[in-house]
């Protein structure tokens, strides 16, 4: 039969192969057509073709065969039974048969596809690819019959569609439809329609589906909705991201839908879909600028949500591509400190913590991105090197003042935060990825070496923590290191202290490095430089720290690798093992030979060594012989070995003079106290640390330095200043050569006395004979201090002789002494102590000596993070040291602090309560981890202080300093006592800092706060400031402080009187600590610097809630308005708090100058914050995405009655009052021309200012007034009701005001003024500054009239005002 077919076919007998096809059944044609096709008999097209051929189409059975051999060969193609290849020109010869089929055989097929989808048959395949051929062919014809209508075809094709999309999709076709829609011609709406439903199916499709799925849609993009795609793609991966984390928070696979697929599958599909789209943005840079859009959209409303793992793996991407990489960097820069700061924000204020509720930890989500980058996302990689050198050069430290030394404290703040974010991500990026360690370690060195100008500790600290936790991973780029330590003593000191530590980890794993460090410090200690020299001795003294010796062979047989020249590269240390201490004993000897170099070199360095073998024999105590012979041997060179000369050292050769400049050779007073410190560790070492060595040579350096320290212990005492030729008429001034080498002569003995003082005091272990000794020391030592005080404060009051006064000499006592010296005086209870700490306690200049010498330690701390003495900077120590003193100074103050006011002379009980107040701020920002702890050594009265958590343990304290102040306040011994309370409060601010914000604790200190604000009378404007200070901020964390806010004006306004002195406000205050004296400029001042950070909050808080709206498309789902409705009415009252204070301050008469700025400054930003809060208004009736609230109604007519209009009484009342003092200015400077041109100066400075303030107020009320105009307009309801607008700009004086302070000049004169011009400027002022004329004169004096708080006051009249 099919040959029949062909051959008629051939043949081109049309008529006879119609007849012939007539005749066959449809289902006949469906065997020919299976046989040729699936069991590949012949050429299975030609039967098609010549069965098409045969039916043209124009009779009824014609277009029923074609039809139905169209749906045979779909059922087959959708079988996917076929090969490629016969599938492929199976389709081709169906497409070109399909234009010939009428309108209504199409939409047969159509619907035959439709139907296939909807009932899960369509399993894709070729087939799909005849539908948009077909929905073409439609969309072309006239009219399609639908049903019992008609309509056009692309109306049909549509409805085609709609159907399609409407009905469920299985998980199988999705793929496909979405491949084929890209071929089907479609309207803006219908590929919205389609790439939603499309989207739609996200959560139906295995998550490995998803990519490829992902790909048809970026192809589908192509046709327009590109921001549409991007925003469903990024979402349901966020949102996937956000279902993993809550389901290994909670350990539960109930949280997550999608259980059928674990974190790691989801990592891998989210790293093949980023490189699905950043492809497709390579073929599109619309698609990339769209991405870019939708990136900033999204940081105005929630900054964290663009730095979530696939938006920031995603955006990170992108940025390789060269024409975004500056874009995409900028902006996650500017976001993620962005995001910092709003953290910042919500720390500050309850209320935006309240309206803003959200929070997310920035660094938790950049870090999250690099730990799924692990899971082969390489191209991610270069972005976050990047990123975290992009983030520690922007936010790092700067120098201050050209100065590279950097602070070791800690710093704060969002960029500190921004900076730390950075490292953090570098530090993760070099563990997880192996291939970009080298360019991150290059880039780490680079900053190092070429940033030699700019504090680089950040980077230092990122080194350090690369090496430290695995050093063994950087064996490979030990050359790079090699490389960089060649420009070592190119860096400054400090830099290059930190390096060398942060590669310490590093040099016990490699000799050759180690080898290669050894010979950079040697030739850095023979340099010229004075820096490279300071480097080399660090390099050294940190080795001697870190390169310990634990025994092995004797030092004696080891000490001739000085003399016979070995290199440390002969020395072959195994760090391995464990019996490395030889080899460690040998390059320590090494390097100390090295170093005696130090003893020829500039003073500046000895210091340095100094230091540093102290620090090296608590280190390394096998080296204590070598040590002490070092130091004997140049002791020896300054010490006079006869007992009976007088004084003990040699002066003279420690100051080299030269003809024009004299300077310090050798820093005796730091040998010596090393010596002492080297000593009296000597002391504590136990016998096991010499090892094998013999006791009699290791003791005799040890024996021969003592017997020099008790020598001259002894004659130090005895010695005289003329001894030294440092009496009362040596000449200290520093304007000669002879003045200056006595100042240094001076010092060193200063500073010989204090090691001294140490070195007895600590050896004798409380004996009343080393107290006696350290007296006697003392007492020397305050003589030569009371006569250097004596010449400098005679140097100083004496004009242009002698220059300033000297700075004080460093303390060269350490921390340690004096914190033992401390609980000694004042805490020591052991039996035994007693008689030598009697002694000291007897003698009041030492015990003030010891405070003061305890705050200067205490305030170099704070400052610098360590002490600049001799002992070693050990932060464990220090914090131990720290605490003890903490505890001491506060249990002295809480027995003194109600001492008389002869013992509160001497400044100890001051002194010892600034020292309490140093001790908390060092440990809340540089011990912060250790609070708990430090608390409990210093709040030691209680026996359950162990037990306490912290807020207990701040709050007990807390309390203990609230008694004390509240015995001051009550107190009937007048000011003495109040000068403390300034300082207690300045403590209790630092503790009630380290509590929780909104505890019980928090409100506590807030409601105790509040008490005294509101009942103490206090006479002394630091406590007031200080007491207001922290109610406002305590205020801030527990609830609102508007409502203080308003009472403080209103008292400030019941104290200052009104502007208008007829006038009298009502008497009715709130707060008893507000006096005239204390009013202005004190509180006036610190309540406009509180509404300025009021409104940056409420501007922000704005700015956040139309971000909200405008983030979200107009149709779109908007946040909901219940929870919008509540912020408006939130920020409406906030606003509306904030102008009832305006209310009353510009009402009040505030002296002029700085507060009147600064009033009228913040006036202007209210009436900004009031135009922006409108303008949103004005864009939600725009977009018909909701309306005004009632409060904000009641917003612009209190705006309105209650600020505007006293606005405008102010600026008259201010020119008015600048126009007064000019003319008793100029009156005045008539008299002295020189007055007169100071006054004409002030007078322009002033009118300059005036000139920027003023308009800027008149226009920021007009532009309120106009956005209030257009808001009218668009919602229907009249909001300039209460607001009379004013026409006013130049604010002219009112002058009949003016007439009546000129009373005193000639009556014709004020005729003539009364007729020309009074009554014109009375009416022109009236009418522009709606006041009230003033009345005419009477012969008595019109009562004044009395204002109620809160109430508006332009009306003026006689009689008293109800």
């Amino acid at each position: 039969m099919d040959t029949t077919i062909l051959k008629l076919a051939q043949t081109e007998q049309w008529e006879n192969l119609k007849e012939k096809l007539d005749s066959i059944e449809n289902s006949e044609f469906d065997e020919l057509i299976d046989e040729r096709l699936l069991r590949g008999r012949d050429d299975p097209l030609a039967l098609l073709r010549a069965i098409f051929n045969g039916s043209p189409g124009g009779d009824r059975a014609s277009l029923d065969r074609r039809l139905h051999i169209f749906f045979h060969c779909i059922d087959i193609l959708q079988k996917n039974d076929l090969d490629t290849k016969t599938a492929s020109r199976l389709v081709g010869l169906l497409m070109l048969e399909t234009d010939s089929f009428t309108a209504f055989s199409l939409a047969q097929l159509a619907s035959k596809f439709v139907d296939s989808v909807k009932n899960g048959t369509m399993k894709g395949g070729k087939a799909l690819e005849l539908f948009p051929k077909i929905l073409a062919a439609l969309s072309s014809q006239e009219r399609v019959r639908y049903g019992n209508a008609t309509m056009k075809g692309e109306e049909y094709k549509s409805h085609i569609i709609n159907s399609l999309c409407g009905g469920k999709w299985s998980s199988e076709s999705v793929v496909h439809l979405a491949a084929m829609f890209k071929d089907v011609p479609l309207t803006s709406d219908e590929l919205k329609f389609v790439i939603e439903k499309i989207m739609r199916a996200f959560t139906d499709l295995d998550i490995q589906d998803l990519p490829a799925l992902v790909y048809q849609l970026l192809l589908l993009a192509n046709k327009g909705h590109k921001s549409l795609v991007l925003e469903g793609v990024t979402g349901f991966f966020v949102d996937q991201d956000k279902a993993i984390q809550s389901q290994d928070q909670a350990n539960s696979e109930d949280d997550l839908m999608e259980t059928n697929f674990s974190p790691d599958t989801l990592r891998h599909t989210e790293g093949t879909i980023i490189i699905h789209i950043m492809y497709a943005i390579k073929q599109d840079q619309d698609l990339g600028r769209e991405f870019v859009k939708y990136l900033k959209s999204c940081q105005q409303s929630c900054p964290t949500k663009v730095l979530a793992p696939f938006i920031l793996a995603l955006a990170l991407s992108v940025a390789t591509i060269h024409i975004f990489e500056d874009q995409v960097f900028d902006f996650l820069k500017a976001t993620i400190l962005k995001s910092f700061k709003n953290v910042e924000r919500q720390k500050q204020s309850k209320w935006v913590r309240d309206v803003v509720t959200e929070s997310c930890d920035v660094q938790d989500l950049v870090i999250e991105t690099v730990q799924n980058s692990k899971y082969g996302w390489d191209y991610v990689t270069q972005g976050l090197v990047q990123l975290g050198f992009l983030l520690m050069d922007s936010f790092g430290p700067k120098a201050a003042f050209g100065r590279v030394e950097s602070s070791a404290l800690p710093a704060t703040g969002p960029a500190h935060s921004a900076c730390q974010l950075g490292a953090k991500v570098l530090q993760n990026t070099f563990r997880v990825h192996g291939l970009v360690r080298s360019e991150i370690l290059d880039r780490i060195f680079n900053q190092i070496i070429t940033k030699a100008k700019s504090p680089v500790t950040h980077y230092l600290d990122l080194l350090s923590k690369i090496i430290q936790p695995a050093p063994q991973i950087l064996m490979d780029c030990v050359p790079k290191v090699r490389e960089t330590l060649d420009y070592l003593t190119y860096l400054p000191c400090c830099s290059a202290e930190g390096l060398l530590q942060a590669l310490q980890p590093l040099l016990k794993l490699s000799m050759t490095l180690k080898d290669a460090l050894i010979l950079v410090l040697r030739k850095a200690m023979f340099s010229r430089e004075l820096n490279a020299r300071k480097i080399g001795v660090t390099g050294f003294l940190m080795l001697l720290k870190h390169f310990r010796v634990l025994g092995g062979l004797p030092l004696s047989q080891l000490s001739s690798s000085q003399d016979t020249g070995s290199s440390s590269s002969q020395v072959m240390v195994d760090v391995h093992s464990h019996r490395s201490s030889a080899g460690n004993e040998a390059l320590c000897l090494e390097i100390l030979g090295n170093l005696r170099r130090c003893f020829t070199q500039q003073a500046d360095v000895r210091p340095l060594l100094y230091q540093g073998l102290y620090g090296v024999l608590c280190r390394n105590t096998q080296l204590h012989e070598t040590i002490l012979d070092m130091l004997l041997g140049q002791l020896m060179k300054y010490y006079d070995e006869d007992s009976e000369i007088l004084p003990p050292v040699k002066l003279a050769p420690c100051v080299a003079a030269q003809p024009d400049q004299v300077y310090l050779s050798e820093p005796l007073a730091h040998l010596i106290g090393c010596v002492s410190l080297c000593l009296l560790k000597c002391s504590t070492i136990g016998p096991d640390a010499s090892g094998d060595h013999d006791d009699d040579a290791s003791s005799q350096s040890q024996e021969e330095l003592e017997n020099i320290m008790t020598s001259l212990t002894d004659r130090m005492i005895k010695s005289e200043l003329d001894d030294f030729e440092l009496d009362k008429s040596a000449d200290f001034s520093v304007s000669n050569s002879i003045g200056k080498k006595n100042s240094m002569f001076a010092v060193l003995v200063m500073g010989i006395y204090e090691t001294l003082m140490e070195y007895n005091f600590m050896k004798g272990r409380y004996s009343r004979e080393s107290c006696e000794t350290v007296l006697s020391l003392f007492e020397n030592y305050d003589k030569l201090n009371i006569i250097l005080k004596e010449k400098a404060s005679a140097a100083g009051s004496k004009k242009g002789g002698g220059g300033g006064a000297n700075k004080p000499p460093q303390n060269l006592i350490t921390l340690n002494c004096l914190q033992t010296l401390l609980k000694s005086l004042y805490s020591d209870q052991i039996p035994d102590h007693q008689a030598g700490v009697r002694v000291l306690q007897e003698h009041t200049d030492f015990c003030q000596y010891v405070m003061t010498s305890i705050l200067h330690m205490l305030q170099q701390i704070q400052h610098t993070g360590s002490t600049k003495g001799l002992e070693d900077t050990d932060k464990n120590k220090q914090f131990t040291s720290v605490c003890h003193i903490g505890r001491d100074l506060l249990k002295y103050y809480l027995e003194h602090h109600k001492a008389k006011k002869k013992e509160r002379g001497t400044g100890m009980v001051a002194a010892s309560l600034e020292g309490i107040g140093l001790v908390l701020q060092i440990i809340s920002t540089q011990y912060s981890s250790k609070l708990s702890q430090a608390l409990q050594i210093i709040d030691s009265s209680t026996s359950d202080t162990l037990n306490k958590e912290l807020e207990d343990q701040v709050s007990s304290l807390i309390k203990c300093l609230q008694g004390v102040v509240m015995t001051f306040l009550t107190s009937s011994t007048g000011d003495s006592l109040l000068k403390d309370v300034s300082s207690l409060l300045s403590v209790i601010g630092c503790l009630y800092k380290m509590l929780p914000p909104g505890g019980d604790q928090y409100k506590q200190v807030y409601d105790w706060v509040h008490r005294l604000c509101v009942d103490q009378e206090i006479d002394n404007l630091s406590a007031c400031k200080l007491l207001f200070t922290h109610l406002l901020a305590l205020s801030k964390q527990v609830k609102s402080c508007l409502p203080l806010m308003r009472d403080l004006a209103q008292d400030i306004h019941t104290h200052l009187g009104d502007i208008d002195p007829e006038v009298d406000v009502e008497d009715r205050t709130h707060f008893s600590l507000v006096t005239p004296r204390s009013a202005a400029p004190t509180l006036v001042l610190l309540l406009l610097q509180q509404v300025e950070e009021e409104l940056d909050h409420t501007e922000w808080v704005i700015g956040r809630i139309r971000a909200d709206y405008r983030s979200s498309p107009a149709g779109d789902e908007l946040p909901g308005p219940t929870q919008t409705e509540h912020h408006e009415k939130s920020v409406c009252t906030r606003l509306g708090s904030l102008l009832t204070v305006f209310h009353e301050l510009i009402q009040s008469a505030i002296p002029m100058g700085l507060c009147v700025d600064n009033t009228l400054k913040q006036v202007t930003r209210l009436y900004n914050a009031m135009s922006a809060f409108t303008k949103f208004y004005a864009m939600l009736y725009t977009r018909k995405a909701g309306h005004m609230t009632g409060k904000f109604e009641k917003l612009v007519k209190l705006s309105g009655t209650h600020l505007t209009q006293q606005v405008y009484a102010y600026i008259t009342h201010i020119q008015t009052k600048t126009i007064e003092h000019q003319q008793e200015k100029a009156d005045k400077g008539r008299k002295d021309k020189r007055k007169s041109t100071a006054a004409s100066l002030s007078s322009k400075s002033k009118a300059q200012k005036e000139a920027r303030y003023v308009p800027n107020l008149i226009f920021a009320i007009e532009r309120y007034e106009h956005y209030l105009i257009l808001l009218t307009k668009k919602s229907k309801m009249n909001l300039m009701e209460h607001i009379k607008r004013s026409t006013a700009r130049d604010f002219r004086l009112n002058v009949a005001a003016l007439d009546q302070a000129l009373e005193p000049s000639s009556d014709e004169e004020e005729s003539e003024e009364e007729e020309v011009t009074t009554q014109p400027q009375q009416d022109e002022a009236s009418d522009e500054e709606n006041q009230d004329p003033v009345p005419e004169a009477e012969p008595e004096p019109p009562a004044k009239k009395k204002r109620p708080l809160g109430k508006s006051s332009t009306a003026k009249g006689k009689g008293k005002a109800k």
